[in-house]
């Protein structure tokens, strides 16, 4: 029985905004009682604290900024409940490296494992073995599969569908049909259907956009780059771009400026996630839009978890929002800025 406990929504303030931070929901599930494919259910699973105390976080990349963001909240909030270290692993975007890694962990001693998964489908072997050492499992983002014990979710599909929104309201003034491209991740990340998804379904309503290219870029900047080349010499027409992470975006917005353009609107450049790279280039009117996470509370959120699960509780959450995630854009008239942002709070 998977427990929805919490969701969170941030909401642009500002109607005239040009670079803008568009955030996504973040969903959150815990599984009380698993029974998913009929293996052992994780409930009859007594957990163990250890001596000393660790947490083990298996990360889907290091080279990706966006899980820096994750350490960073475990390592805050872990000292709250007297864990004294944090194992970590980077998979470098490798299942079968995450799966070696994460076996790894579960050898090390810890009390508890994290997981950011590459493929979901391959942490079946990760989970049976952390729990026949008694730790529990909590899926990190992305997408979980087997009988993990709580899963911490940004709701991805629906970044898309923001994206999409901010895009279309930018091209609204724009006689003619429009043509927008995708820059993609690489096809087997888990996270790259649901972001690409919601944007190409919300936009597909749309008669007066039109996408002439959805192509890899490879999650990295140098892939965002040379994918957005691609693009602009193909499809020099091209109105908007949609990168779907931010170092994506930042490669995205050297081809752009490269091609003697502007990624704040010709073409329109949104990007995904969040990142340090994507708030520094909004600021310096490089880019429009990104649609942002907040991976440092979905950190604190799944120490939290662990915590619980060690202690043989049920995680119980309600409208959880994170309290630190700011957003800054530049106004229209350049006349200053406009911040919003999330704050704690229950239904």
């Amino acid at each position: 029985m998977k427990i929805k406990i919490g969701q969170l929504n941030i909401i642009n303030k500002s109607e005239t905004v040009l670079a803008g931070i568009v955030v996504t929901s973040l969903a959150l599930a815990s599984v009380a009682v698993v029974t998913a494919m009929g293996t052992a259910n994780a409930a009859d699973t007594a957990f163990k604290k250890k001596s000393p105390l660790i947490i083990g976080y298996s990360i889907q990349s290091a080279q990706d900024p966006y899980w820096h963001g994750y350490v960073s909240g475990i390592e805050t909030e872990m000292k709250k409940y007297g864990f004294e270290k944090l194992l970590t692993q980077d998979s470098q975007a490798s299942p079968q490296k995450q799966v070696s890694g994460s076996l790894a962990l579960i050898n090390s001693g810890i009390s508890c494992l994290v997981v950011s998964p590459h493929e979901p489908n391959a942490l079946s072997a990760t989970i049976t073995a952390a729990h026949k050492g008694n730790i529990p499992v909590v899926v990190g983002d992305v997408g979980a599969a087997g009988d993990y014990d709580a899963f911490v979710l940004s709701d991805n599909y629906q970044g898309g569908v923001l994206a999409a929104q901010f895009i279309e309201k930018g091209l609204a003034a724009k006689p003619g049909l429009q043509e927008v491209a995708v820059i993609a991740l690489n096809p087997t990340t888990s996270v790259n259907a649901p972001r690409s998804d919601g944007f190409t379904n919300t936009v597909a309503k749309n008669p007066n956009i039109k996408i002439v290219a959805n192509i890899s870029g490879g999650q990295t900047l140098e892939g965002g780059f040379k994918a957005a080349q691609a693009i602009l010499s193909a499809n020099p027409k091209v109105a908007a771009i949609y990168t779907l992470n931010d170092s994506m975006a930042a490669g995205a917005q050297q081809a752009i400026q490269q091609a003697g353009r502007n990624p704040m609107s010709d073409p329109i450049l949104v990007g995904f996630n969040g990142d340090k790279v994507a708030l520094d280039l909004m600021k310096e009117k490089k880019l429009a839009a990104d649609i942002a996470q907040s991976p440092y509370q979905q950190g604190v959120i799944a120490v939290d978890i662990c915590w619980k699960l060690l202690n043989g509780e049920t995680p119980t959450y309600s409208d959880v929002e994170n309290e630190d995630r700011h957003g800054t854009a530049r106004s229209d008239s350049g006349g200053g800025t406009s911040c919003w942002t999330c704050k704690l709070s229950k239904k």
